[in-house]
């Protein structure tokens, strides 16, 4: 299966795509630049640089074209500190982005769909 993953170059995209290439998979990834320092990434891994927030709706269609997987490993989590109130920042990058690449993959054909969202959250409170 063709993959696509927002945030492949991150820590649990780049492990999420290394699971999905030894499993056969292909995985297209879309990510901000520059490569994070010390990333160690599956070099089968196709990476674009950019940046899903700012690409129109008929750039993101053509990111999934002939996906029939997604994977969203981006967004922010409780590292990331905002102007309160907290909440708009994580409804822009973690709430609207995402209902808008949903819909998008779906009318563009991606039967499943991933979201990987922080094990931090879970650690903090154990």
């Amino acid at each position: 299966m063709k993959v696509c993953m927002i945030g492949g170059t991150g820590l649990l995209g780049s492990e999420g795509a290394k699971e999905l290439i030894a499993r056969g998979h292909q995985v297209k990834a879309i990510a901000l630049p520059p490569l994070p320092q010390g990333a160690v990434l599956p070099p089968e891994m196709e990476i674009t640089y950019g940046n899903y927030l700012e690409m129109t709706d008929g750039e993101v269609r053509d990111m999934f074209a002939g996906c029939e997987g997604f994977v969203f490993a981006a967004g922010v989590d409780e590292r990331v500190e905002g102007p309160a109130p907290v909440y708009d920042l994580f409804r822009k990058y973690n709430i609207d982005s995402l209902n808008r690449l949903l819909h998008i993959a779906k009318e563009s054909g991606v039967k499943h769909t991933v979201v990987l969202g922080s094990y931090f959250s879970y650690f903090a409170k154990e």
